[in-house]
C-alpha cells in the first residue's frame, strides 16, 4: 500500500515539474530577442597622422630632431620652471608602485582637496594614454618586450619609429578583414645588440643617483604641479 502511494506521489511531482518546465520554455520563446548591436567604426584621420609623424621625426627640418632625445645611460636634459621653481630633470608618469623620486611623478594616494583630486585625475588619464599606446606596440612587436638599455640612442629612436609606422600600415591593411594568422603571438628571439661604451664616472653616477632619489624634491615638484594644473584648469 505504501509503495503504491509513493509511486503515485512521485508521478504527480514529475507531472507538475514537467508542466512548469514547459510553461517556462513557452515564456522564453515569447520574449522578443534583443537586437545585436554592431560595433561602431571610428573614422580616423590616418593620412593626417602619417603626415604629422613624418613632420615630427623624419623631415629635414623636423619638430623633434635627434638632439631632443637622451643619450644612452643618461637622464634626459630638461630644464623647466613650474610654479616659480626651476627643475633640471624630466619625469615619467607612474603609478603608486614606483618610489617617490622626482623622476617618477605619481598621483596623490588619498587626495584630500579639490586641487589634489583634479591633479590625480589628470595624471591618471595622461599615464593611461601612454600605457595603452605602448602596450599595443609591445604586444605586436617582440623587440619592444626585451631589454633595450644596450641599444644606442639612435637605434632606439629608429626602432620606435619603425614600430609606429608598421603598426599604422598593419591597421590600414587589415581593416575590415578576418585573418587566420595572428602574428602578435609569434615568438621571437630578437634582442638588443651589445655596445661597449665607457659608462659615466663613479662620481657622476653617484651624483645622478642622489638627485634622482631626492624625496623632498619630489614632494616640492608634485606640489608645484598640483598648483600648475589647478591654475590652468580651475
Amino acid at each position: 500500500m505504501s509503495s503504491a502511494l509513493e509511486r503515485r506521489l512521485e508521478g504527480e511531482l514529475i507531472t507538475a515539474f514537467q508542466a512548469e518546465y514547459e510553461e517556462e520554455m513557452l515564456n522564453e520563446e515569447e520574449e522578443p530577442r534583443r537586437p545585436r548591436r554592431r560595433r561602431e567604426f571610428i573614422r580616423r584621420d590616418r593620412l593626417g597622422a602619417h603626415d604629422r609623424l613624418f613632420e615630427d621625426y623624419f623631415a629635414d627640418d623636423c619638430n623633434y630632431p635627434p638632439s631632443f632625445f637622451r643619450r644612452r645611460g643618461e637622464a634626459p636634459v630638461v630644464n623647466f620652471t613650474v610654479n616659480g621653481h626651476e627643475y633640471n630633470y624630466g619625469y615619467y608618469l607612474a603609478d603608486g608602485i614606483y618610489p617617490s623620486w622626482p623622476v617618477f611623478m605619481k598621483g596623490v594616494t588619498l587626495p584630500q582637496s579639490e586641487k589634489q583630486r583634479m591633479f590625480t585625475a589628470a595624471q591618471s588619464a595622461w599615464r593611461k594614454d601612454v600605457e595603452c599606446a605602448f602596450g599595443v606596440l609591445k604586444a605586436r612587436f617582440n623587440i619592444l618586450a626585451v631589454p633595450g638599455r644596450s641599444y644606442s640612442r639612435r637605434t632606439l629612436g629608429l626602432i620606435m619609429r619603425a614600430c609606429v609606422i608598421l603598426h599604422n600600415m598593419i591597421i590600414d591593411d587589415e581593416r575590415g578583414t578576418n585573418l587566420e594568422h595572428n602574428y602578435e603571438t609569434v615568438e621571437s628571439n630578437v634582442g638588443p645588440a651589445i655596445h661597449h661604451h665607457a659608462p659615466p664616472s663613479l662620481a657622476a653616477r653617484i651624483q645622478m643617483d642622489n638627485e634622482m632619489r631626492d624625496s623632498p624634491m619630489y614632494t616640492q615638484l608634485q606640489q608645484d604641479l598640483i598648483e600648475h594644473v589647478w591654475a590652468h584648469n580651475a
